[in-house]
């Protein structure tokens, strides 16, 4: 069985992919097809929630247990479990995680369930318009400070960690904890 999934946002009116996967992928298998559908890299801790009608989250698939959840609450980890086990029926609906340092998400839907069908690898079989940037409020080019590259960011590398440091010049004597900060 196959699930066509429709992912937009709210970011980019124009923005539009449509993922075919078969059912028995896991939701890692998903998450790496929306990745590779919008460009992204796979430097971010990504997740994936279950939603009612009306875009309330339900069950949180996580890409690795960090351990936060309550003692009674499922975990579950995108690696094990397979989109059948959370998902069933058309226009169910998903959120999607892909900036979680600023809550950017994608909305996904099942547009159609498609029976008696399988897929080896998930396809992106709709694209249309620009993913939006992968990860909000970071344009600086790092790569090139310190190399003689163009940056506008003026970090003084030049004096850091300048040799003439001299171990004489260091007084411990000047570093004392009061007692009354002991105990």
């Amino acid at each position: 069985m196959l699930f066509k999934i429709a992912l937009i946002c709210d970011e980019a009116e124009d923005f539009f992919r449509e993922i075919t996967i078969d059912s028995e992928a896991t939701f890692l298998d998903l998450n790496n097809a929306i990745l590779a559908a919008c460009g992204y890299d796979d430097s971010q801790i990504t997740s994936f929630y279950t939603c009612s009608d009306d875009w309330d989250k339900e069950q949180q698939i996580v890409r690795e247990d960090m351990g936060t959840s309550a003692e009674d609450e499922d975990v579950f980890i995108m690696a094990d479990t397979r989109l059948s086990e959370l998902l069933e029926d058309e226009e169910q609906k998903l959120i999607y995680i892909f900036d979680p340092a600023n809550d950017r998400i994608f909305y996904l839907e099942i547009t159609d369930i498609v029976t008696g069908q399988s897929l080896k690898q998930a396809v992106c079989s709709v694209s249309r318009g620009q993913a939006p940037q992968q990860l909000k409020g970071f344009d600086l080019d790092f790569t090139t400070i310190g190399k003689g590259g163009d940056s506008d960011l003026d970090l003084d590398l030049d004096n850091f960690g300048d040799d003439g440091y001299n171990d004489d010049e260091f007084d411990p004597d000047s570093f004392s904890i009061d007692d009354e900060f002991n105990g």
